[in-house]
């Protein structure tokens, strides 16, 4: 089973030093009509109690793969935040603890085909609050002072299916680019009614091994195209560059078993 931990935002951004780290258990969720259910599994891998409140929301992938909040839904975008309920709405984990959170699909059966998507987002705090005091500048009468509060949050895509549906993917454009950035820029194209979800590798030409593997690479509906950024170490850029190397996407579809390890796009290009 593979955890995420939770990024800590506000410790991360403001020094506060973050007590509490939430691991969640799967990374993304898919429901079916066959499969109405499923399970997060959440585990406080902190030293001290955090409260977590739980919410859905929607959001929409832009092309360079990052999220945003979305309201309204454009074509071809469909929503699943009134088509879900989940339990529990917050609880709180001592350290070490584990908890469920159990997700079901409350579709109608005339629901119309197709792919349906919102983000389970996770707020955690430490039961403490993470708190830093901030004292007053010396020499002044004021005695207010800041409170900081280490704030940590993560999403959950949830993905409803419908139907049967399909997709296919082909890489349009790769490109290296110049020092200092040492990024590869793989712009991929998808069709279809449903969103793909894998993993890109780059693989030198007459190697059996790939020089660099990145995981979970999605396109969601309703996006046509991606490009996806793929930050390179030092060593690794100067073992592709001036090679011909096969990028290869490959499905790691936990919804479609059948599709694991099926390639779903890839092209030869001299870098």
């Amino acid at each position: 089973m593979k955890f995420l931990p939770v990024v800590a935002i506000l410790a991360g951004l403001l020094g506060v030093p973050a007590a509490a780290e939430l691991l969640i258990a799967p990374t993304r969720v898919i429901l079916t009509p066959a499969a109405r259910s499923a399970e997060l599994v959440l585990v406080n891998k902190g030293t001290e109690a955090a409260a977590f409140r739980l919410a859905l929301e929607n959001r929409r992938m832009r092309a360079d793969g990052g999220l945003e909040a979305a309201d309204t839904p454009r074509p071809g975008e469909n929503f699943a935040d009134d088509k879900l309920r989940f339990s529990p709405r917050q609880l709180v984990l001592e350290p070490g603890a584990r908890q469920v959170v159990r997700i079901i699909a409350t579709a109608p059966a005339d629901l119309a085909p197709g792919e349906y998507r919102s983000h389970l987002r996770l707020m955690s705090a430490p039961v403490s609050a993470g708190r830093s005091q901030v004292p007053a500048p010396a020499g002044t009468d004021n005695s207010l002072s800041i409170e900081l509060i280490a704030i940590r949050s993560l999403t959950v895509p949830v993905i409803l299916r419908n139907g049967t549906l399909a997709a296919s993917v082909t890489v349009d454009a790769v490109t290296l680019s110049g020092a200092p950035e040492n990024q590869l820029v793989v712009k991929l194209a998808r069709q279809g009614t449903r969103s793909t979800y894998g993993d890109i590798s780059l693989t030198v030409e007459g190697e059996k091994q790939p020089a660099w593997l990145v995981r979970g690479v999605a396109i969601y509906t309703p996006n046509a195209s991606r490009e996806v950024i793929l930050p390179l170490p030092a060593e690794v850029r100067t073992r592709l560059a001036g090679k011909r190397v096969r990028i290869s996407y490959v499905s790691t579809d936990s919804a479609e078993p059948a599709l694991a390890g099926t390639l779903l796009a890839s092209m030869t290009a001299q870098l």
